[in-house]
């Protein structure tokens, strides 16, 4: 679906809060950066794979949000308030996370006044309904509080937090800047995806590469908003998406500069509304498809729901995925939980061809 409230949101929030192979670079991935890319043309037997595959793409990074890993006591509290958790409600494995991060940026095992020869600290901790999750964190400039220049690391083993996703693999995170205050944190980085992989009853991921990251996280009037950020790394990023039976499978190798945005606000008063609103950018490959199509969010992707667990589809937005010689197809979202979907087979900007299709139908 799209939106990052479903379990795999959990199960990617809590890889991604976290990072595997402890401090430094050591065992660190570095993808080979993909081959030219071929651009497929659009054509009316290929037409509904890439549409498809053009929002299946963006699943991954709209599902893993960057976790602040230090959330502020004023942020904390006033979710708290409103009754939704501090980073959008988004279950157990999301307290996993944050109870990660807590139990590796905040240990502080030397005597106040002594230095730690290394300054890094590891935790295993079990997961919820089984398997475990190791933490380290690499304190590099010995100031026990979380700064720039700092990673924090964690892998996965078998990990099952109860909902419904097994997670295995890891991250490694480099944190390039990091503010925060009792009413807004800021934090940037990069990010190594270490065969993370998430396997539930009816979808799974892998994810192999690098990107740059920023979330921003601020205790606005009613609520709190929360804005992540994904840009892929010069090495690119592979991620195989795998469904059920009925489900759609690809593996998508994303492009330098791929970017995807996702904006979330969490009310803080009662009956307030939930928000979201999704961008994706950029240029990926398709096994699927044999090629590469181009991105481009006209109009972000907005759902408004009530209920924080609900999976509400968006009920506007606009994309335009641009193939080879000139082909186009477009997506928007309309209020009925459908898309039109609209496909030019030729360079001349006339849409050939105009139909609609429900959400469900894109992730079945």
């Amino acid at each position: 679906m799209w939106t990052s409230r479903s379990p795999f949101a959990a199960v990617a929030i809590a890889a991604l809060v976290a990072a595997c192979g402890g401090g430094g670079d050591d065992g660190a991935v570095n993808p080979q950066p993909p081959p030219t890319p071929t651009y497929v043309k659009i054509s009316a037997a290929n037409q509904d794979t890439v549409a498809r595959a053009s929002f299946t793409s963006a699943m991954a990074f709209v599902s893993v949000p960057v976790l602040p890993a230090s959330p502020s006591q004023g942020l904390v509290k006033a979710s708290q308030a409103g009754g939704a958790s501090a980073l959008g409600g988004h279950g157990g494995l999301t307290q996993l996370a944050l109870r990660a991060v807590k139990s590796g940026s905040g240990q502080t095992t030397a005597p106040a006044g002594m230095a730690r020869p290394l300054a890094q600290q590891q935790l295993t901790e079990p997961c919820l309904v089984s398997g475990t999750m190791t933490v380290t964190w690499d304190d590099r400039d010995n100031s026990k509080t979380l700064t720039a220049g700092d990673t924090v690391s964690a892998l996965f083993n078998q990990c099952d937090d109860d909902t419904g996703f097994t997670v295995n693999g890891g991250m490694a995170m480099a944190i390039a800047t990091y503010s925060e205050t009792q009413t807004a944190l800021d934090l940037t980085g990069s990010a190594t995806f270490q065969s993370l992989s998430m396997i539930g009853g009816w979808e799974a991921y892998k994810l192999d590469g690098g990107a740059a990251f920023r979330f921003t996280e601020t205790l606005a009037a009613g609520g709190i908003d929360m804005f992540s950020s994904f840009t892929v790394a010069s090495g690119g990023l592979t991620v195989v998406k795998q469904g059920d039976t009925a489900g759609f499978s690809d593996t998508f190798s994303y492009r330098a500069g791929y970017t995807v945005t996702d904006r979330d606000f969490s009310p803080t008063v009662q009956g307030g509304s939930y928000w979201e609103e999704i961008t994706a950018s950029g240029d990926f490959g398709s096994q699927a498809l044999g090629g590469d199509m181009t991105l481009k969010t006209i109009t972000p992707f907005k759902s408004v729901f009530t209920d924080p667990t609900g999976d509400i589809f968006p009920s506007q937005g606009q994309m335009l995925v641009t193939g080879g010689e000139g082909t186009k197809l477009r997506l928007t979202a309309t209020p009925t939980v459908q898309v039109q979907m609209e496909v030019s087979y030729d360079s001349d900007d006339e849409w050939e061809y105009s139909g609609v299709r429900t959400w469900d139908w894109f992730f079945q």
